[in-house]
C-alpha cells in the first residue's frame, strides 16, 4: 500500500532536473498529497501537480524547444540546439509566458489535481510570497527569476524574483499543503568547512567563466548553506540529497543524466530510511557542519 507524503522541492538551476528522477522513484511507494516548490522545484513540481507523469516531464525537458522552460532566466545556453524561431523569442517575456502557458494549458493552481504552492520573493515588500491560487504558468515563472541575471517578473504590485533568495529549500512552508509525512529534496551544491591556504602570485593561466555562470554559481553556493539551515530548523521525515556534482549548473540539455541521478539518489534514500537513526544521523551531520562554519566566522 502506498503511503501518503507531501514534497518539498528545492531550487538549483539545471541540478533541479534531478527532481524528475526523484518523482519517478517516489511515485511507486508514495501517494503525493501536495507539493511546495522553489525555482526549478516549482517548475517540475507544478507540472507534476498538473497531472503529468515524471516520464512526461522528462520528455518535455528532453525536447529542445520545450527545454527553455527549465532554463533559469530563459536564456539560450546551447543555441545550436534550439530552432531559430525560438531563439528570437527567448528574451521576449510574452513569448516565454506563451511557451509555459502552452504546457500548462491555462491551468489554475486551485483547480490542479494536487495541492501546489510556488515560493517566490517580492522585492517590493521584501518578503517571501506563497502562490497557491491563480495561473500556474505565472506561479512557475514568478518563482524562477534568478536576481542579477534576469529581470524580475512583475505582476500587479509584486516584483518577483527567485524564491531561493530566502527559501531555497522551503521546508518552513510545508504546512501549506496537506500531509503528515514530509519528503524534502535538495539539489544544491554541498557546503564545505575546508579551506585551502595559498601563496598568491600571477604565474600560470587564469581560469575564466562567463559572467552569467559566475553569478549563478555564486548564488547557488550561498543557497546551499541556507538550505541546510532550513533543514535543521524544520527536519523532514525523509531527506533526499540529489545534487549531481559531475554536472554543471547550466547543463539544461543533460536532462536524462539528471533524471537517472535523481532516480538513483531517491532509491538509495528509500533503502536507507529503514536503517536505525538514518534521519537522526543525517541531521546531526549537518548540525556539526553548521557549528564548524559558525565557529570559523568567529
Amino acid at each position: 500500500m502506498q503511503k501518503d507524503a507531501k514534497l518539498i522541492l528545492g531550487g538549483g538551476a539545471a541540478y533541479g532536473l534531478a527532481h524528475i528522477g526523484v518523482l519517478e522513484a517516489l511515485s511507486s511507494e508514495f501517494r503525493i498529497t501536495g507539493i511546495v516548490g522553489t525555482s526549478m522545484g516549482a517548475i517540475v513540481g507544478g507540472l507534476y501537480a498538473l497531472g503529468k507523469t515524471p516520464r512526461e516531464i522528462l520528455d518535455i525537458a528532453l525536447e529542445s524547444g520545450s527545454a527553455a522552460v527549465f532554463n533559469p532566466g530563459w536564456i539560450p545556453l546551447k543555441p545550436q540546439k534550439l530552432p531559430l524561431d525560438l531563439l528570437s523569442g527567448l528574451h521576449n517575456k510574452k513569448k516565454i509566458m506563451e511557451l509555459i502557458g502552452s504546457m500548462t494549458a491555462g491551468a489554475r493552481i486551485e483547480e490542479l489535481p494536487l495541492p501546489f504552492v510556488s515560493v517566490a520573493y517580492d522585492l517590493n515588500q521584501r518578503k517571501t510570497i506563497l502562490i497557491d491560487k491563480g495561473s500556474l504558468a505565472s506561479a512557475m515563472r514568478a518563482s524562477s527569476s534568478l536576481p542579477l541575471l534576469f529581470a524580475p517578473y512583475a505582476v500587479g504590485k509584486y516584483l518577483f524574483v527567485d524564491g531561493g533568495v530566502e527559501h531555497p529549500l522551503p521546508l518552513a512552508f510545508g504546512d501549506s499543503v496537506p500531509g503528515a509525512y514530509t519528503i524534502a529534496v535538495n539539489v544544491l551544491p554541498p557546503v564545505s568547512t575546508e579551506a585551502e591556504t595559498i601563496e598568491l602570485d600571477s604565474k600560470g593561466a587564469s581560469p575564466s567563466l562567463p559572467s552569467h555562470q559566475v553569478v549563478i554559481q555564486s548564488i547557488l553556493q550561498n543557497q546551499g548553506f541556507v538550505a541546510i539551515q532550513e533543514l535543521l530548523q524544520n527536519p523532514p521525515d525523509l531527506f533526499i540529497d540529489a545534487h549531481d556534482s559531475s554536472k554543471k549548473i547550466l547543463d539544461i540539455f543533460d536532462a536524462q543524466a539528471f533524471f537517472d541521478f535523481g532516480l538513483a539518489a531517491a532509491n538509495e534514500s528509500l533503502q536507507k530510511r529503514s536503517e536505525p537513526s538514518f534521519m537522526e544521523h543525517m541531521v546531526s551531520r549537518y548540525q556539526d557542519l553548521v557549528a564548524r562554519l559558525m565557529k570559523r566566522k568567529h
